[in-house]
């Protein structure tokens, strides 16, 4: 079996489309948490900058958070991004070293 992957994705909202990137973001919590393998999927926002966004995502493999960037809702996201981001996705996959289970 595979083991956890954790993602550290970060986005960054287009000056004045704060608003519109946060509720598209909002938007794809409710069903990525029923995604199989998902374990955590949290949305964060910089305390000094409204405009970053921060995803911190734990999926039990990394082929079930492939699986996740195939989802009608994430490929829509994806689909009019460009209206919403300042520059690209920044995501970080992660391997958790301590604590240990």
């Amino acid at each position: 079996m595979s083991e956890r992957l954790t993602v550290i994705a970060q986005l960054r909202a287009k000056p004045g489309r704060e608003a519109a990137l946060r509720e598209a973001l909002t938007a794809l919590v409710p069903p990525t948490v029923l995604e199989p393998g998902c374990i955590a999927y949290d949305l964060h926002v910089a305390v000094d900058d409204q405009g970053s966004f921060h995803f911190y995502e734990v999926w039990r493999s990394p082929e079930e958070h492939a699986a996740n960037l195939e989802t009608p809702h994430l490929r829509s996201f994806l689909a009019r991004s460009g209206d919403l981001l300042d520059g690209d996705i920044r995501v970080s996959l992660l391997r958790r070293l301590a604590p240990g289970e």
